[in-house]
């Protein structure tokens, strides 16, 4: 089956070197051949160990939102934070509604004492812990269905339990918020010496660093660094102390800028970046977490473009076999 997944990958990436293919024939075949690159990663991170998750920096833990689709992704994710740490971290994992009975079994069979945190429960708790907060439940219940580029239609409200769901469904004072595209590469050290730290107050956030070029046939053939670099956090990667989290204080923001929840995704990215902005005592992670590119230098990378995700886990794979 590897084999035959490798040969349709090369025969989308021979089609996709035909010259004038239509737009929506190179983004056919690009997605599938992402799609193909997902499957192989997929089945490889299932035979990799088991980690043992829990037990160290109570105080601290890491919260990632996924969905079916993620499962695997998110293996790869946090098999890679946990080995490069060093550390038996607590992790919580939100799911969007869609993980079935099989993905739980597999994640707690991977991922040792891991917390899954189901929609449907969650959903009730979040109705408690925000009741008498309009703006805040609007967000985080009413639905605003939109299309990504491909087409894929999803709500982009999800992204509020990365708001509400990782902040007021923790034990801890600090959290690592988490997208499940990000890959470790090396130990990092800047998150895990802040997580250590329980009298620091502030956050460290990721930025995005690099704008990607890619050719007419969608293929990315390089990147350029910002200049001047970005001010705002990427929520994708966000040392968060939970000191600064105020719901009122949230409540007052959505207010003001309600027009906005409807229109754009990162609605929740601006939330955070309103208190981070407030607090005033938060620094941006170096350039060795990075958004997108990535090379032997970098502790982490943050895999926007998901095929670049598929396709550097072979760096993960010696030490997590």
């Amino acid at each position: 089956m590897q084999q035959n997944l490798s040969s349709f990958a090369r025969q989308v990436t021979s089609w996709l070197s035909e010259p004038k293919l239509p737009w929506r024939v190179t983004q056919w075949l690009y997605q599938r051949k992402t799609d193909h690159l997902r499957q192989a990663a997929d089945r490889q991170v299932a035979l990799t160990r088991p980690y043992v998750t829990g037990g160290d920096l109570p105080h601290f833990e890491v919260h990632v939102l996924f969905g079916h689709k993620h499962v695997g992704m998110t293996l790869w994710c946090i098999k890679g934070l946990l080995h490069h740490s060093g550390l038996k971290l607590s992790i919580v994992l939100h799911e969007d509604g869609t993980l079935t009975d099989y993905d739980a079994a597999l994640l707690e069979k991977h991922l040792l004492n891991v917390r899954i945190i189901r929609k449907a429960a969650a959903d009730i708790l979040m109705r408690e812990k925000l009741a008498g907060l309009p703006n805040c439940l609007d967000y985080r219940f009413s639905l605003q269905e939109t299309s990504d580029h491909r087409g894929t239609r999803y709500d982009m409200h999800i992204f509020a339990l990365r708001l509400f769901d990782f902040n007021l469904i923790s034990d801890a004072s600090k959290i690592l918020v988490l997208d499940c595209d990000v890959l470790f590469f090396r130990k990092p050290t800047e998150i895990l010496e802040w997580a250590d730290n329980t009298a620091a107050e502030g956050c460290l956030f990721s930025i995005e660093q690099y704008v990607p070029h890619r050719n007419d046939r969608f293929d990315v053939t390089g990147f350029t660094r910002k200049d001047p670099l970005p001010n705002d956090a990427n929520a994708g990667l966000l040392c968060f102390d939970k000191r600064i989290y105020n719901l009122e204080t949230i409540e007052a923001w959505i207010g003001r800028n309600k027009k906005l929840m409807n229109k754009i995704a990162t609605f929740e990215q601006h939330a955070y970046n309103y208190l981070l902005q407030e607090n005033g005592k938060s620094l941006p992670l170096p350039d060795s977490y990075s958004f997108n590119y990535t090379d032997d230098s970098v502790s982490a990378t943050h895999f926007a473009i998901k095929h670049l995700f598929f396709e550097n886990v072979s760096r993960l794979t010696p030490a997590l076999m």
